[in-house]
């Protein structure tokens, strides 16, 4: 089999699932670099194609990476503005060297229901989705044992194996019920009265754009400050759309034989705090 008759398949499977046709071809969804018509050796599954998965895939033998997220450092994976940029030459070399193809399987995944990135993050954490019908693209929780944020995000951060992350709101605040995001698909505090959390990926400080549309952390600092307190866990990209994965690759093991599947993680780009860096509230100046 070849990646292109696998992708082909992968459509059609998709589709006998109930997965709605896109309503616009899709400029994620597509080949990166490499023959699609070689024939496979292996097949790996990640949240993106860091070098490391790249070297990784090689190593085992696995020609064929199927990616959630970018290769060449932009949603678009257009190249134009790297140029000769040296990063860019190595990785690519790299790619043509073992002869790697990268598809990217972005746009379809979140077409499907449920959204493999959602219930895989949802299996990462532990964590059932409240019976709601329909059911909300971005699951809500209610948790086993209420617990306070500080809780939540030690918990949080233990599943998920994220160093990193972030938390808005009281570390006091009790939580009973929590919306879960991935990436940058983030639920909203105004559209979730009753939700006291969120646990996601990443969320911009505004936009015009259709996602996200406004600051949710300082809208939850907000709350919190009118006495309605409201907790943000952010768990950076990797930390929601990498683990994920593994629910695409035993999807795949459902009707492709005789071909490896394996999830290769690409792993969290930020390091915990550096030392020295505990105490950063600004000093007012004294004469």
């Amino acid at each position: 089999m070849t990646p292109r008759q696998l992708v082909d398949l992968i459509y059609r499977r998709a589709a006998e699932e109930g997965t709605p046709p896109a309503t616009i071809p899709s400029r994620r969804d597509t080949f990166k670099i490499g023959d699609p018509d070689a024939p496979i050796t292996g097949i790996a599954t990640t949240g993106m194609t860091t070098f490391r998965v790249l070297k990784r895939a090689a190593a085992e033998g696995r020609n064929f990476i199927i990616t959630h997220e970018d290769t060449w450092f932009r949603d678009n994976d257009i190249v134009d503005f790297l140029g000769d940029d040296p990063i860019y030459l190595a990785k690519k070399a790299f790619i043509e060297r073992h002869k790697l193809i990268i598809w990217r399987n972005h746009d379809l995944a979140h077409r499907m229901r449920p959204d493999p990135l959602f219930a895989g993050q949802l299996r990462t954490l532990g964590w059932t989705a409240d019976p709601i019908e329909p059911a909300p693209r971005m699951p809500i929780v209610t948790l086993p044992q209420p617990m306070t944020l500080r809780a939540l995000a030690r918990y949080a951060a233990a599943r998920t194996g994220v160093r990193s992350h972030r938390v808005t709101g009281d570390p006091d605040m009790i939580v009973r019920k929590v919306a879960v995001g991935v990436g940058y698909a983030f639920p909203s505090f105004p559209t979730l009265p009753d939700v006291d959390a969120i646990v996601g990926g990443e969320s911009a400080e505004g936009s015009a754009g259709t996602l996200p549309t406004m600051d949710q952390s300082a809208f939850a600092a907000d709350m919190t400050t009118l006495g309605r307190p409201r907790g943000i866990i952010f768990l950076g990209h990797m930390g929601t759309e990498d683990s994920p994965m593994t629910l695409v690759a035993d999807w795949l093991r459902g009707f492709v034989r005789d071909i490896p599947i394996a999830f290769l993680a690409a792993g969290e780009p930020f390091h915990p705090p550096l030392s020295g860096f505990t105490d950063t509230e600004p000093r007012a100046k004294t004469r």
